[in-house]
């Protein structure tokens, strides 16, 4: 168990140190923007992820660069043509998630050391577990072939 522990930790701090680096790339690659619908979006959400819309719409957008795109972004249902959304898109234009943040980066660590080691501990136990129910089954099988030795003599039974 302190094993399944220390791997934990291990495995945690490491991701804990990788989340503050990848926060702050992910925060220089990635710009925020507003886009523009070209149409007005129809029908229904399809499945919404974190409060987050599902249902798209061709729109357009300047790139970092100043470069004019379109493409389908997300929005709210039945948003009508012309309306203007905030968008995320890398250094080339392109539509992209929102940055995470670093909180979010040390919770996955958090959540990942936690699994390994969980993981681990469940493991270590299942292998004790099946090492005790052979080892008393063992034990068991002696017992009762001493027992069929010593069982005669000690209850006079088998004496004539």
């Amino acid at each position: 168990m302190l094993i399944a522990l220390i791997c934990g930790v291990i495995v945690g701090a490491r991701m804990w140190s990788g989340a503050g680096r990848t926060a702050r790339a992910e925060a220089a690659h990635r710009h925020e923007t507003t886009a523009t619908t070209l149409a007005r979006a129809t029908g229904v959400a399809t499945a919404a992820r974190f409060g987050r819309p599902a249902t798209s719409v061709d729109a357009s957008w300047r790139a970092p660069d100043g470069t004019p795109r379109t493409g389908k972004v997300a929005v709210q249902p039945r948003t009508a043509e012309g309306t203007r959304v905030t968008i995320w898109v890398d250094d080339a234009g392109a539509v992209t998630h929102a940055p995470r943040s670093t909180a979010e980066g040390q919770f996955g660590a958090v959540a990942d050391g936690t699994l390994v080691a969980g993981t681990l501990a469940l493991t270590a136990a299942g292998v004790v577990g099946l090492r005790l129910r052979r080892t008393e089954a063992h034990t068991l099988d002696e017992w009762e072939s001493e027992w069929a030795v010593v069982e005669p003599l000690w209850t006079h039974r088998g004496r004539t």
